[in-house]
């Protein structure tokens, strides 16, 4: 049973969280937020390994996946397949929460400006992450249910990993990537409402791609880039794959987390 947290505990517990983020993404050998847990508490011995069990499970509750890149990649797909093989998995779609037409801005050229993060809700879009995170949900469409699995949320999108707000959620990234022509082709099969006007892949969906990209490229975090061109069913053998080897790593470090901290 987990012990009761007040107010105050539970600010420091987020910042506790937030070193422990950090410690990864520095990879440092022993984990900044293990280090801080205090050595006495004023429940005693027994207390004290209560809190930092509780601490331990806190912060390896959740899996988050950040499947982002280029128009019609194939993002959607292999977010869907990979929701119906993970278990308890939720997927969080970012083209739920573009504006209205009516709120979209135009360039010069009278493009509709979309494809930038001015046209999405992002605030509705962290609310919905937000809810999730703190009351994660089971979805109804893994193949497995157990209540030891860690929830995964998988969140897709073109413009994810350009968005600060979201950049210390992430504990896997991926990008997809195809070339120009076969974007270009694959575009004009999809049908858009409003439809893409003559001109608007070359004069705006494109060249804001190249500027989103370059934007990312300069993160320190890990990023896996995927070939988009690939079958459906080798991208997701891909991706697959390398999730369940880090999602064996996170229930290691928790499992040696807990040990320590009754240790």
């Amino acid at each position: 049973m987990l012990m009761k947290v007040g107010p105050n505990l539970k600010l420091l517990l987020s910042g506790w969280n937030i070193l422990g983020k950090l410690s990864r993404r520095q990879r440092t050998a022993a984990p900044l937020h293990q280090a801080l847990l205090p050595l006495t508490s004023p429940w005693g011995t027994s207390g004290h390994r209560k809190f930092q069990k509780t601490f331990s499970k806190l912060i390896m509750k959740t899996f988050v996946i950040g499947i982002g890149g280029v128009t019609n990649g194939g993002k959607t797909t292999l977010a869907k397949n990979l929701q119906k093989h993970l278990p308890n998995c939720s997927v969080i779609s970012q083209d739920d929460f573009f504006k209205p037409p009516s709120e979209i801005e135009t360039d010069k050229n009278g493009f509709l400006q979309y494809d930038v993060l001015e046209a999405l809700n992002m605030e509705k879009m962290m609310s919905t992450i937000s809810r999730w995170m703190q009351s994660p949900s089971h979805s109804p469409v893994s193949t497995e249910r157990n209540t030891e699995d860690v929830p995964i949320l998988i969140i897709e999108g073109f413009l994810l990993f350009n968005y600060k707000p979201l950049e210390t959620i992430w504990n896997r990234r991926y990008f997809v990537t195809i070339p120009y022509e076969e974007c270009k082709r694959r575009r004009s099969t999809r049908v858009y409402e409003p439809p893409d006007p003559p001109g608007y892949f070359d004069g705006h969906v494109w060249p804001m791609y190249l500027k989103h990209r370059r934007e990312i490229e300069d993160i320190e975090w890990e990023i896996v880039y995927l070939d988009g061109t690939k079958s459906k069913e080798d991208l997701f053998s891909q991706v697959y794959e390398d999730l369940r080897q880090e999602l064996a790593k996170q229930k290691l470090s928790c499992k040696a987390s807990l040990e320590g901290s009754s240790a």
